[in-house]
């Protein structure tokens, strides 16, 4: 068999590579340029991603520290929720987000809203998540999340997720600080 053809060939095929004599060499430059622009720019996408789902888990890391100083300056931006509904919604959120840098992609949005059995159209999901995502990266952070349920106008938040205990916040500083602390300290709580 080899590499030939077996069979008759009705019209000659179509080769799409130019052969290097065919090619000017500012064709080949104006391709280089072209294809180095496009890399920089998938990059600088992924770059900024990175450094706002940091950024975001950095933020939501201090929102579980302060809890409760939060609470209190959402509660006057959302005054139709209580302190327990502000807490079942960022449970809500985490539950989502914690595995993606803790910002609620589009696609996430969409499976979250399936969860819910929620019958909008997509065309209206993509509205209502277009209107949040102000800098239009197609992820949204904790406080826009807040915004999006209210212009949805959830009145009753989903309960909290069962086997969350009440200190769950008080447990998750300690066992964060215990991790951050020195080998010496971790000893001394009986760690190793």
């Amino acid at each position: 068999m080899g590499s030939f053809l077996a069979f008759p060939l009705a019209k000659p095929p179509e080769i799409f590579d130019l052969s290097d004599s065919a090619l000017i060499e500012a064709d080949k430059d104006d391709v280089y340029v072209e294809c180095h622009s496009i890399n920089v720019k998938f990059c600088e996408t992924m770059h900024r991603q990175n450094m706002r789902s940091k950024k975001e888990m950095a933020m939501f890391y201090e929102y579980r520290r302060h809890w409760s100083g939060v609470v209190e300056k959402l509660k006057e931006k959302y005054p139709q929720w209580t302190s327990k509904d502000i807490l079942n919604l960022r449970y809500q959120f985490e539950v989502f987000v914690s595995d993606q840098g803790y910002l609620l992609h589009y696609a996430t949005f969409n499976e979250m809203l399936d969860v819910f059995q929620d019958d909008t159209s997509p065309e209206q999901r993509r509205e209502m998540f277009d209107t949040v995502d102000t800098r239009q990266y197609n992820a949204i952070n904790f406080e826009e999340y807040l915004q999006l349920m209210n212009n949805i106008n959830i009145e009753t938040p989903v309960p909290r997720p069962p086997g969350i205990e009440k200190d769950r916040d008080e447990i998750m500083n300690l066992v964060s600080d215990l991790s951050e602390a020195y080998t010496f300290s971790q000893i001394c709580y009986g760690l190793f």
